[in-house]
């Protein structure tokens, strides 16, 4: 999205209607999905516009797009099965262990604390495996571009997986058998891009 509208500098959590910019939001469920009505403008929308100091994001200043850094992960286990799970949350797909990089971590720390918050996950190592930005990877908090940094791991047990209110139950997937699901933008991306090289 564009921010066409002057954002607060107070230093603290904002979250906008993405149509009239108002902050009188509440969180709704609608078939199992969660969704955002403005009390304003009467508006439901599955996403908003949320300015969030602690996340690291930026607006271009020519173009006034809103930009995301994000990290995510393919876990493997000892079949080339990844761990996938569907989204109750905007965009409505299967992901990957994927979030918002935080101002004060690394990459790697980001990463990791995905993978635990989102599927009880702990890992000690993991594998950068690409950097590049995604122009059309739109997410709910209001970024439809975002710079991704990728990385691969690989769990030899199987863990006690347990996805948070983000998603439904987790299941693991080949690639192939991914592809014919409903999949994230930069998830499908990464897959048809770099397929079995993912497991190097």
């Amino acid at each position: 999205m564009k921010i066409n509208f002057e954002i607060p500098n107070d230093n603290n959590y904002h979250q906008f209607c993405p149509e009239c910019y108002s902050e009188n939001i509440s969180k709704i469920e609608q078939d199992g999905k969660w969704f955002y009505k403005c009390a304003a403008c009467g508006k439901i929308s599955p996403r908003l516009i949320v300015i969030d100091p602690k996340v690291k994001y930026w607006i271009d200043q020519e173009t006034k797009e809103y930009w995301h850094e994000s990290v995510g992960i393919f876990i493997f286990n000892k079949n080339n099965e990844a761990l996938f799970f569907e989204r109750v949350m905007f965009p409505y797909a299967y992901t990957i262990p994927a979030g918002h990089l935080d101002v004060e971590e690394s990459v790697e720390e980001a990463v990791k604390r995905e993978l635990f918050e989102e599927a009880n996950i702990k890992i000690a190592k993991v594998k950068l495996f690409s950097e590049e930005d995604m122009l059309n990877d739109p997410c709910r908090r209001g970024a439809d571009k975002h710079r991704w940094h990728l990385f691969t791991g690989r769990l030899e047990d199987k863990p006690d997986i347990k996805i948070n209110d983000e998603g439904l139950v987790p299941v693991w997937l080949s690639l192939e058998e991914a592809l014919k699901k409903e999949l994230t933008a930069p998830v499908r991306y990464f897959i048809e891009k770099y397929n079995q090289t993912l497991f190097l």
